[in-house]
């Protein structure tokens, strides 16, 4: 689009290497300094996110997210909200529909990646043609690898969600203040142990686990990993991906038969890939997009982020009937690829680039 792009970087070092020619602002030195500095330095203000806004992380999840558009506005920049999500019902805070309107009111142009999200902004008030429907831009990394029908792997990307427990202070910041006691990890782990143990003694398959998120912001899915695998009887069996290789994390989901996950992007992803997904949720925005999918009996029933019977069977009819889903999301997908390709194009038409 012939612009120059400048993102917010914990590691600009790391950063500058993967992506050439991007402009770095340090958050390392403080992240409200890093924001107003961006801010500073562009012509057009951009907020993402799938779940830009939600209060069950923490109540200053959504103020923190949306604060970039508030500083737009002091500082007269154009902003735009890109594929975001908002969180449903409960996710929500009594006053956050007030914040949104206020702060999503000064974007040029919005997209949103679900049905749900599109109508609470448009109960707010928002139309097309300044917001529009579209679908989670990384479904445009649509990638099938014809080896999935004879595959004998089963991906699994856990994650411990206990943290989201609507505290006031984000996970991080009572971590520094010493003020978070962790829920035990243990059974959730040990939930995740035994369905992957099951499936080996099953089908002898091999497990690739997927660390998603890795950092300090929230509960780190690679220590979750490593845990799991520590209290599994067939850790023989498991290999674990590397986040830090975005193109070779894409390619192993793309070599899974099922991946069995907790990350939204997990769903997402295993769907571009023709993989299919078993969503273990935790968040409306993973049952959405299941929804969106045409995959809605494949998210089970239970606890957030933590597998049950009923995940157990939903494996199993995933494992066995995989070659005719696959065949069915063809058409689904290239619906979706088709519909977050419109992001890029609403943003183009709204700056005229």
């Amino acid at each position: 689009m012939r612009v120059e792009i400048g993102v917010l970087s914990a590691d600009t070092d790391r950063t500058k290497q993967r992506y050439p020619g991007v402009k770095c602002f340090d958050t390392s030195r403080g992240r409200l300094k890093a924001i107003i500095a961006g801010i500073q330095w562009s012509d057009i203000v951009i907020v993402g996110g799938g779940e830009l806004v939600q209060d069950v992380s923490s109540l200053f999840y959504s103020p923190f997210n949306l604060l970039p558009l508030f500083l737009a506005v002091l500082f007269r920049k154009k902003a735009f909200a890109w594929a975001v999500g908002i969180g449903q019902g409960s996710e929500l805070a009594p006053l956050t529909p007030l914040l949104v309107k206020l702060a999503l009111k000064v974007c040029d142009g919005i997209t949103v990646r679900d049905r749900g999200s599109f109508n609470v902004l448009h109960r707010l008030g928002f139309r097309e043609p300044g917001m529009i429907l579209t679908a989670d831009c990384a479904l445009t990394l649509s990638k099938v690898n014809p080896e999935q029908i004879q595959s004998n792997t089963l991906g699994a990307a856990p994650r411990d969600v206990s943290n989201r427990s609507r505290k006031l202070l984000p996970l991080e910041l009572r971590k520094k203040l010493g003020l978070c006691k962790e829920a035990d990890p243990l059974p959730a782990a040990d939930a995740w142990a035994d369905i992957l143990d099951r499936h080996v003694n099953k089908h002898s398959s091999r497990i690739i686990l997927f660390p998603f998120h890795t950092g300090s912001l929230s509960n780190d899915d690679h220590e979750f990993c490593d845990l799991v695998m520590s209290r599994m009887r067939h850790a023989s069996r498991v290999t674990l991906a590397d986040p830090s290789k975005p193109g070779e994390f894409v390619d192993l989901i793309s070599r899974c038969r099922v991946l069995l996950t907790t990350p939204l992007h997990g769903s997402i992803i295993s769907v571009a890939t023709g993989t299919v997904p078993v969503s273990i949720s935790y968040a409306s925005k993973c049952i959405r997009f299941m929804e969106q999918a045409e995959l809605e009996e494949y998210t089970p029933s239970g606890k957030a982020g933590i597998p049950g019977e009923t995940a157990i069977a939903a494996v199993e009819r995933a494992w066995i009937n995989s070659e005719n889903i696959q065949m069915r999301m063809t058409a689904v997908r290239e619906k979706l690829v088709g519909r977050a390709e419109k992001t890029a194009e609403h943003f183009r038409k709204t700056f005229r680039l």
